[in-house]
């Protein structure tokens, strides 16, 4: 055999395996295909075409290399069209996008194309992305991830699978792939930006990758097993800290609570916490100072770009940052119940001798000659006041949440019932001494709380 078919079988067999040992997809799947028209994608291309796994392709032009980028669009659907196979293309305005959010263009292009991706998947029924990712890749990931400060989940390397996305060239390296492409004569583009040092990638692959080998030529090598360790002991990291969350972290409609008194029992306090809220963008750097928190008086709040992290009493709470909308709602006279926002039952009723009010704190029972139609049904605001059930004077409704131990979101998600401009109801609480029942009261309405 001579030697170009020994380098096609060795690379086809090599993508099989790993194919099949990753799980990677199944063979009757579309897959769509990114394709710059580099040497890396489109040995990806011909590969899956050659080997017959049904595809489309999508090319992303992000229009920063003038007429360089509108020639490797062009390649890339010329080959499509020769191979009958479907090409999504799309320009993007990179630059205005990373300007307008303030980011990289390295990432305002990953989230531009990304995001369109995923659109593509959705809208035409594929299976999964597959990326053309190698083995350079995991490395100069690996270095600039450790450049940042990352965690062992960031240096433990681009997987072959992580949900939609498939990287199914892991198995090779960039040498490997141009050697091919030379012996098998796969015609690429090759992209002039790739020699620019001011990438942040460009840099680790032409300058500091060739440093790292001159110390030790089996720095390659070396490094890939060392992100593969780091892989299984994140992969043990993870089941540690799933028996974790199950201990002290917690979920509702509402947000994420972590019990304080049994995090503080735990060792790598600073790690199990960042783990436990870097998915709702808190940063490492916030992470002492919220620690730091933990013995001090509640109130305290942590903010990301989309949540808030409250120091309670007995918990962290992390929740919207996006407010609710402060709505009111109107309670009609002839109205026996609403579902919106909270449900609750409305009966109307003689007063009898034989009669007895509810004690129950969900069950207001009211003098309806009292009452102004319609009630209003809102949240409370700051500085109101109201007079408990049995009491003579009145009381801030903030010092009856402190008394009743209310917790942040517990206030924040408190309704009340008015009449005109008098509350009468902190709804399933605490009812307004005011239009309660007495002796004088002939009609009753009975208004019944059930969440």
């Amino acid at each position: 055999m001579n030697l170009k078919l020994e380098t096609l079988f060795s690379m086809v067999e090599q993508f099989i395996k790993f194919i099949h040992e990753e799980n990677l997809f199944h063979s009757s799947q579309r897959i769509l295909l990114a394709v710059s028209g580099g040497a890396d994608s489109m040995l990806m291309l011909h590969l899956f075409v050659n080997n017959g796994f049904p595809v489309a392709v999508a090319h992303c032009n992000f229009g920063l290399r003038g007429s360089e980028s509108d020639g490797d669009e062009q390649f890339v659907v010329d080959y499509c069209d020769q191979h009958n196979i479907a090409c999504y293309t799309t320009h993007f305005k990179t630059s205005e996008f990373a300007l307008e959010k303030g980011i990289s263009i390295e990432m305002a292009a990953r989230d531009l194309r990304y995001d369109w991706f995923n659109q593509l998947l959705d809208r035409h029924g594929l299976y999964f992305l597959a990326t053309a990712h190698h083995q350079d890749d995991v490395i100069e990931t690996f270095l600039i991830n450790l450049s940042r400060g990352s965690g062992i989940k960031g240096l433990s390397g681009i997987q072959p699978k992580s949900g939609r996305i498939i990287r199914p060239m892991l198995f090779t390296n960039r040498a490997e792939i141009l050697d091919y492409c030379h012996r098998m004569s796969i015609a690429y583009r090759t992209d002039s930006s790739n020699i620019e040092t001011v990438y942040k990638r460009n840099l680790i692959r032409h300058k500091i990758l060739p440093l790292l080998e001159d110390l030790n030529p089996a720095f390659r090598k070396n490094a890939l097993k060392t992100i593969g360790n780091l892989h299984e002991t994140g992969q043990l990291f993870q089941q540690r800290m799933s028996e974790i969350k199950e201990m002290v972290y917690s979920e509702d409609e509402q947000g994420v609570m972590i019990h304080i008194e049994k995090l503080l029992n735990l060792s790598p306090l600073r790690t199990i916490l960042f783990e436990m809220i870097r998915p709702f963008g808190f940063q490492a750097e916030q992470i002492d100072d919220i620690i730091d928190s933990l013995s001090k008086e509640s109130g305290k709040k942590f903010f990301s770009e989309d949540y808030r992290l409250v120091k309670d009493r007995e918990y962290l709470l992390i929740s919207s940052r996006h407010q609710k909308q402060h709505k009111i709602f109107y309670i009609e006279e002839d109205y026996t119940k609403i579902n919106i926002p909270v449900h609750l039952t409305i009966e109307k009723m003689e007063r009898t001798k034989d009669f007895r009010f509810s004690t129950l704190p969900n069950v207001a029972d009211l003098d309806m000659e009292k009452l102004i139609f319609p009630l209003i049904l809102r949240h409370w605001q700051e500085g109101e006041y109201f007079q408990p059930l049995g009491m003579t004077g009145l009381k801030k409704i903030s010092d009856f949440f402190i008394d009743e131990k209310y917790s942040i979101p517990e206030k924040e998600n408190a309704w009340i019932l008015a009449s005109g401009n008098q509350l009468v109801w902190i709804v399933g609480k605490r009812l307004d001494d005011r239009f309660k029942i007495t002796a004088k009261t002939k009609k009753i309405v009975r208004i019944k709380f059930s969440g």
